[in-house]
C-alpha cells in the first residue's frame, strides 16, 4: 500500500504526492535533491493547499512529509528531499571523468 493511501487530510494528500513528485524528478534528471521555500509554497498553493513559511517546518515535521523531506534549516531558504546524497559524494560528475580520464591514461602508458 501507498503512504497516500493511509491518510485521512486530503491537503496532507497532496502535499505528499507534490513532495514525491518533485523529489522523483529531482532524481531522474539527475538533478539537485532540493526546491526553495518560495517555489514549493507556490506549488502547494496552485493545489490548493494552504501552506505559509509559518507552517511549513511544522508540516515538514509531521507525517507523512517527515518521510519524504529532511527537516527545515532554518539558516537557509531550501527544502531538502531525504536522500539528498550531494554533500557526501564530494567531487561533481566532471570532477569524477577527468580522474578517471588521467588513470585510465596512466595505466596506458604503463602497459607499453
Amino acid at each position: 500500500m501507498l503512504i497516500r493511501e493511509f491518510l485521512e487530510d486530503p491537503g496532507a494528500k497532496k502535499l505528499a504526492g507534490l513532495a514525491t513528485l518533485l523529489s522523483d524528478r529531482a532524481t531522474d534528471q539527475n538533478a539537485k535533491m532540493q526546491i526553495s521555500q518560495d517555489a514549493f509554497i507556490n506549488a502547494a498553493k496552485s493545489l490548493g493547499v494552504n501552506v505559509t513559511k509559518d507552517n511549513l517546518a511544522d508540516l515538514i515535521n509531521q507525517d507523512p512529509l517527515k518521510n519524504i523531506l529532511e527537516p527545515l534549516d532554518p539558516t537557509n531558504n531550501v527544502i531538502r528531499f531525504k536522500g539528498n546524497t550531494e554533500n557526501e559524494t564530494g567531487m561533481s560528475i566532471d570532477q569524477a571523468r577527468a580522474v578517471v580520464d588521467s588513470n585510465a591514461k596512466a595505466a596506458l602508458k604503463r602497459r607499453q
